[in-house]
């Protein structure tokens, strides 16, 4: 017997060895799938983390905002420091 927990309600559901697919919990009745035998935390350490592309469009935003400010600065920087010229 494998003792698991009910996503849904937390309680302990023991299935038996080897079964897999959906089950109803006998403590709230709702449905849930069991996969396999080994234990479901291990997904999370198992399986790399994803970046999703919002992630990555934030952060691509993210370096050309402050590649501008940068340029910004030089800019301004250059304009201040060079000697004016009277005509």
């Amino acid at each position: 017997m494998v003792e698991i927990q009910c996503p849904h309600c937390d309680e302990d559901v023991e299935l038996e060895n080897g079964v897999f697919g959906l089950f109803d919990c006998p403590h709230c009745d709702e449905e849930f799938a069991w996969e396999d035998d080994e234990d479901v935390s291990n997904e999370h350490t198992t399986n790399p983390p994803v970046i999703s592309g919002i992630k990555i469009g934030i952060g691509i935003v993210g370096i050309v905002l402050i590649l501008s400010m940068i340029i910004l600065l030089f800019v301004v920087w250059s304009a201040m420091s060079s000697p004016l010229t009277t005509g």
